[in-house]
């Protein structure tokens, strides 16, 4: 399941499938040990597709207003 297939989910539940989807060793239940280095890697590329997004979405609202 992605985010936008459910619009009555909640904010904590579109999170959860969020980290899930980018971070899939979160969910599982094993508790293998993760790599430090991996999971700043992922979050780093996490932060920069949501700017990207959010510029996006911030430049789309303003040529609509004109």
């Amino acid at each position: 399941m992605t985010i936008e297939n459910d619009p009555s989910q909640t904010l904590v539940e579109k999170v959860l499938v969020l980290l899930e989807e980018k971070f899939p060793w979160l969910g599982r239940e094993d508790e293998e040990p993760v790599s430090g280095a991996d999971t700043v890697d992922q979050l780093a590329d996490l932060h920069r597709q949501l700017n990207r997004r959010r510029r996006t979405n911030l430049s789309d609202g303003r040529k609509s207003r004109n």
